[in-house]
């Protein structure tokens, strides 16, 4: 059910980006909020949203989704292209707020789904390994 909802949610995203003759690059984090960081989470996930927006003009999509309880956090990426992704890693990597989202949420899963290319790879190895290629599918558009 996950997967399908993922699914959902993307199709517009992957939809437009095909429309550009890209693939996109997709993050998707599945997170937990770590003990005693719960205290003004979702203005941390506000505040990370808008710094990205107003940051990273080539970010298509970047949107967070918390649990009832408040424990657990979902967030979902999406890049044009290789090189806006790793734009993002590397502003990550310099940005103010690193180690507080670090410190914040506990990454249990990350995926990369897309054709990342050698330097992402390497750029993304301290959070994740799993990277993902598109085998089959197909886009259905509205008439």
């Amino acid at each position: 059910m996950k997967n399908f909802l993922i699914l959902v949610l993307l199709m517009p995203i992957v939809s437009e980006a095909m429309h550009h003759k890209s693939e996109p690059i997709i993050f998707y984090l599945d997170m937990e909020v770590a003990e005693e960081k719960g205290d003004g989470i979702e203005s941390f996930m506000s505040y990370l949203s808008k710094t990205v927006k107003e940051t990273e003009p080539d970010t298509m999509y970047y949107k967070y989704w918390i649990s009832p309880d408040k424990k657990k956090v979902s967030l979902m990426e999406v890049y044009q292209t290789n090189e806006a992704a790793l734009f993002h890693m590397n502003a990550f990597d310099k940005a103010a707020h690193r180690d507080k989202f670090l410190e914040t949420f506990v990454i249990t899963n990350f995926q990369v789904l897309g054709n990342t290319n050698e330097e992402l790879k390497a750029a993304m190895a301290f959070v994740t390994t799993d990277h993902r290629s598109l085998v089959d599918g197909f886009n259905r558009s509205k008439k």
